[in-house]
């Protein structure tokens, strides 16, 4: 069962989304660069009903280096690339339960 997630990086932008065959709901919406530290946790059955979900994280660059770090029930999920192109650069979908 998962039920925190913690984002220790992002740069540029990132969405954290759940999903449901009923609809989406929004985590989280991050914004940060120069590889300031990003330090976010939010516990998921603080804000969602139990059941399952497609979590998705989807990570923007504004230019130059990206990167995004996002630890979901224990298990890391990251991105790094030093010259990503401008817009949507990383997407993942974790399917979880709470």
């Amino acid at each position: 069962m998962t039920t925190s997630v913690n984002i220790t990086k992002c740069d540029n932008e990132l969405y954290v989304i759940a999903t449901t065959g009923a609809g989406t709901s929004e985590i989280c919406h991050i914004t940060s660069g120069y590889f300031d530290p990003v330090a976010y946790q939010v516990k998921l059955n603080s804000i969602l009903p139990a059941g399952s979900y497609d979590l998705t994280l989807i990570g923007i660059n504004w230019g130059g280096p990206a990167a995004f770090s996002v630890n979901v029930g224990g298990k890391d999920y990251t991105y790094n690339n030093q010259s990503a192109p401008v817009g949507v650069v990383w997407t993942q979908t974790i399917q979880v339960k709470i």
